[in-house]
């Protein structure tokens, strides 16, 4: 493929919406770090809060339907939103509370706009570039990465420096995405968390996040061995954003399925990567696509937490890959934003 890249030294405004949710934003980031790497440009970043979840189905209701002044009058209506001077090149988002907002401000402000995820049926064709991690039906605009975009601290390179503890990093998400955790399912995770301490002689270092309940913290925390926790966030009781430091130092890292973004921090610190469901689990078809493929490809090994202890994780190796995500993401947008230069 020839890459594209654009004349230009002033650098383009680029907005990126937030809706408040880190995973969302990691993810539109990483896009405007893509971009960064090959042209200069100027970000912002526009907090949007929707004032209500009721709304959906109307905004989406309004976009199909709508004329582009129609839909620009409910923005307000609908967000909570305070608007830069500045016209933007390019408009970003993720998560689909923001895919009104970026459908309105891009016919706005006349700009090109990007998501990343999946459209929760809003017309494919309101917006220019589409990144997902499994292929759309039916969408010309759709570019397929191999994992979501992400943080270019995210992106850790290789382990790091030998140290005299062996350290494995346990990140727990809870219910959400079709997974459902029982009482049943942390008492037998901690029973696993305790057994592979023991048998592969090693610290572990272990955060909850906000989905995962004041309940099942207090079992986990009873419940693991505490004198094999390097360190614990219990994230209900004192938040605190320590994944970045403790993938940097994992060797292995085990991570409930429930969050994709999470999975592919993980796959992306270029370390083992072992999946945990409980016993209930359904995911979305686009969700268990992906699961599926980066199992397929050597990036995770998906395991039911009640095997986690027969399991052969030891064996599990990450298998080296040649991502280009971030050449992906500028073929598909420079193209648009030259075009759109010249104009």
């Amino acid at each position: 493929m020839n890459h594209i890249k654009l004349e230009k030294t002033v650098p383009f405004n680029v907005w990126i919406l937030s809706d408040g949710l880190p995973g969302h934003f990691n993810q539109s980031y990483g896009i405007s770090e893509a971009l960064a790497s090959q042209q200069p440009i100027n970000l912002s970043t526009v907090d949007i809060r929707l004032r209500h979840k009721l709304l959906r189905p109307l905004m989406r209701a309004i976009v199909k339907k709508s004329s582009d002044k129609t839909i620009q009058f409910f923005l307000p209506l609908f967000y909570k939103i305070s608007i830069p001077d500045n016209k933007p090149a390019l408009i970003i988002s993720a998560g689909g509370n923001s895919l009104y907002a970026n459908i309105a401000l891009s016919k706005l402000k006349q700009s090109i706009n990007c998501f990343s995820g999946t459209l929760k049926n809003y017309p494919n064709d309101l917006i220019n570039v589409i990144f997902t991690v499994t292929p759309l039906a039916n969408s010309k605009n759709n570019v397929v990465l191999d994992l979501p975009p992400a943080k270019g601290s995210i992106k850790l390179k290789k382990p790091s420096k030998i140290v005299e503890k062996k350290y494995y990093a346990l990140l727990i998400g809870g219910n959400g995405a079709g997974y459902h955790y029982k009482e049943a399912d942390w008492l037998k995770l901690a029973d696993a968390i305790n057994c592979i301490a023991e048998k592969d002689n090693i610290h572990w270092l272990i955060t909850t996040s906000r989905r995962t309940g004041y309940k099942a913290e207090e079992i986990l925390a009873d419940k693991i061995n505490k004198t094999t926790i390097n360190k614990a966030v219990w994230y209900g009781k004192k938040p605190e954003k320590t994944v970045l430091s403790f993938l940097t130092k994992a060797h292995k890292v085990f991570c409930t399925e429930d969050s994709l973004s999470m999975i592919s921090e993980a796959i992306y610190s270029e370390k083992p990567v072992l999946t945990l469901q409980p016993e209930n689990f359904s995911p979305d078809e686009n969700d268990s696509h992906a699961l599926d493929q980066y199992q397929s490809r050597g990036f995770i090994l998906r395991s039911p937490i009640s095997q986690l202890i027969s399991r052969h994780h030891s064996d599990f190796k990450f298998t080296e890959n040649h991502l280009q995500i971030d050449q992906q993401i500028c073929d598909a947008l420079l193209p648009l934003l030259s075009q759109q230069n010249s104009n």
